[in-house]
C-alpha cells in the first residue's frame, strides 16, 4: 500500500504545478492562502473520517440523508404506486430520481423560508473567512453552493456579483463547477449503493465528506489560475448579507422548491436522453472502425479484456489514467478509473456514477478504486455545466457576462483539478489509515 500513498504524494505536487501552468498571473499567486486552504482540506478529511466525535456526526447525517431519501420514495409511491418499486421494475430513473429532487428542493427552500439556511452558510462563511481569509463575499457563496448547487448558490450574492473583482468572480464560478448540491446526492446513492441501506450509508459518508472538501479545493485552484491583484476593490465583509430567494409564505416556499426540482429533474432527465444515446452511437462507430482496421483485439490485450474494444470510454481511460494513477490508483485499474474521470467531464457525473456502480456490482474494481473514484466524481464539472453557471451569474449582473466568458474553459479546468486533488488528499490518508 506504500507504493500508493507515495502516488498520491507526487499528485499533490503534480496538480499544483499543472495549476501553476494555467496562472493568468504567477506573481500575484497568494501562496499564503493557496497553502492554508489546501492544509483545511487535509484537515477536513482528517476530522470527519477519523475523530469519533465527528465521525459521528457524519453519520448522523449521512443516516439523515437516506432518510429523506425514503420520505421521498413516499411521494413518488403515491403519485406512480408500484411502477417505483425497484424489487419488480428495478430501477427506473426518472420515477426515482425526479421525486428525490423535488423533495430535497421543498426542504432547502423551508430552511431558507425560516431563516436556517442563511445562519448556517453565514457561520460556515465567519470560520471559513477566519480561517483561509478569503473575501466575504467569496466565503459566503463557496459555502452556499455546498448547500444550494450552481444555479441558485450564486442568488446569496446576487447584489454584489456586478462589483466583485475577476478573482472574486472566478472564485464563485470555480465553487460552483467544483461542488455538488444537496439536492443531487440523493441521486448518487441510488447509483452506488444498489438498494443496499449499508452501502448506501457508507457511500453517503464519502459524498458529503467530498462536499465539503471541494469547497477548500476550489479555492486552491481558483485562486492559482486567477490571483487576486484588485485588493483595493474587495468589498468590506460587515457590509454584506445573505441573499437568495424571496418567498411570502411556506406554502411559497414549498412550491418553489418543488417546481425548481422538477426544472432541474427534467433537464436532467432530457440530457441523460440526448446524450447516452449520442455516446452509444459514437461508441458503434468506433467499434466499427477499428474492427475493420484489427484495432479491438489490441484494446481488449491492453485493458486485460475490460473493454471489449475501441470506444469513447476507453479514449477517456487513455486521457485521464495519469490522473488516476496520482490519486493513488494501481496502474492496472487507471484505465477504467480514467474512463469514469473522463465521463464525468466529457458528459456529467451521473452518467459517470451510473458506471462505477457497475463496476463496483461486477467486481471489476477494488475497495481502494472505488473509494477514490467516488471522491473524484463528486463535482458538476463538466462542458455544460459551464452554461448553466455562467447563466446564473449573467442574470444576476448581466454586464459581466464577457468576463464569465473569457474565463468559462479556464474556470472549468480548475474545477476539474480541484476535484482531483479532492480525489488525491482522500486517496493519501486512505493508503495510510486504511
Amino acid at each position: 500500500m506504500s507504493g500508493l500513498v507515495i502516488q498520491s504524494f507526487l499528485g499533490f505536487f503534480f496538480l499544483i504545478a499543472l495549476a501553476f501552468c494555467f496562472s493568468e498571473n504567477r506573481k500575484a499567486i497568494n501562496w499564503k492562502l493557496v497553502l492554508t486552504a489546501f492544509i483545511m482540506q487535509n484537515i477536513l478529511f482528517l476530522l470527519i473520517r477519523y475523530v469519533p466525535a465527528v465521525s459521528s456526526v457524519l453519520q448522523l447525517l449521512s443516516a439523515g440523508l437516506l432518510k429523506f431519501m425514503d420520505y421521498a420514495n413516499e411521494g413518488a409511491g403515491f403519485v406512480f404506486g408500484s411502477l417505483v418499486d425497484k424489487s419488480k421494475y428495478g430501477f427506473v430513473f426518472a420515477l426515482v430520481v425526479v421525486p428525490t429532487i423535488i423533495f430535497f428542493g421543498c426542504v432547502i427552500s423551508l430552511l431558507y423560508f425560516f431563516g436556517i439556511m442563511q445562519r448556517v452558510i453565514v457561520l460556515l462563511a465567519f470560520l471559513l473567512r477566519k480561517t483561509i481569509r478569503l473575501s466575504g463575499v467569496e466565503s459566503l457563496v463557496v459555502i452556499a453552493d455546498i448547500f444550494l448547487g450552481q444555479s441558485e448558490g450564486p442568488m446569496v450574492i446576487g447584489p454584489y456579483v456586478a462589483k466583485m473583482t475577476r478573482s472574486e468572480l472566478a472564485c464563485a464560478f470555480v465553487a460552483g463547477l467544483a461542488n455538488l448540491s444537496g439536492s443531487t446526492l440523493g441521486i448518487y446513492l441510488n447509483f452506488l449503493g444498489g438498494g443496499d441501506h449499508a452501502k448506501e450509508l457508507i457511500f453517503a459518508q464519502s459524498l458529503l465528506t467530498a462536499t465539503f472538501m471541494n469547497a477548500t479545493s476550489a479555492i486552491i485552484f481558483a485562486k492559482i489560475f486567477f490571483p487576486e491583484t484588485e485588493y483595493d476593490k474587495i468589498m468590506d465583509s460587515a457590509h454584506i448579507k445573505v441573499g437568495g430567494m424571496q418567498v411570502d409564505s411556506a406554502i411559497d416556499a414549498i412550491m418553489h422548491g418543488a417546481f425548481t426540482g422538477v426544472k432541474i429533474g427534467v433537464a436532467i432527465c432530457a440530457a441523460l436522453m440526448a446524450v447516452i444515446p449520442l455516446v452509444h452511437a459514437i461508441d458503434g462507430i468506433l467499434f466499427w472502425v477499428s474492427d475493420i482496421a484489427h484495432l479491438n483485439m489490441w484494446v481488449q490485450s491492453m485493458s486485460n479484456k475490460a473493454f471489449d474494444g475501441l470506444s469513447l470510454e476507453f479514449l477517456f481511460g487513455l486521457i485521464f489514467r495519469f490522473f488516476a494513477f496520482f490519486m493513488g490508483i494501481s496502474w492496472n485499474e487507471t484505465l477504467q478509473v480514467g474512463s469514469l474521470l473522463g465521463q464525468k467531464v466529457a458528459i456529467n457525473e451521473f452518467v459517470a456514477y451510473m458506471s462505477l456502480g457497475k463496476m463496483e456490482a461486477a467486481g471489476a474494481l477494488s475497495a481502494n478504486s472505488i473509494f477514490i473514484s467516488t471522491f473524484a466524481l463528486a463535482s458538476f464539472s463538466n462542458f455544460s455545466s459551464i452554461g448553466i453557471s455562467m447563466g446564473a451569474f449573467s442574470a444576476l449582473a448581466p454586464g459581466r457576462q464577457s468576463d464569465l466568458a473569457s474565463m468559462g474553459f479556464k474556470a472549468l479546468t480548475a474545477a476539474i483539478m480541484a476535484g482531483f486533488m479532492t480525489a488525491t488528499v482522500a486517496g493519501f490518508w486512505h493508503g495510510i489509515f486504511g
